[in-house]
């Protein structure tokens, strides 16, 4: 098989797709988390 007939597959773009949004999801996970509590902290201070 030559390596010229290689060409990426949709099933490769769904792994990197999913690879990627595995590898992204807990950073965004933890900066919402971290922008909802300062909101909720600032609500609970300016009351």
């Amino acid at each position: 098989m030559d390596p010229k007939e290689i060409k990426p597959d949709w099933k490769d773009f769904l792994a990197l797709v999913i690879a990627t949004y595995q590898l992204v999801l807990v950073p965004v996970l933890i900066i919402v988390g971290l922008a909802a509590l300062a909101i909720w902290g600032l609500g609970l201070l300016l009351r």
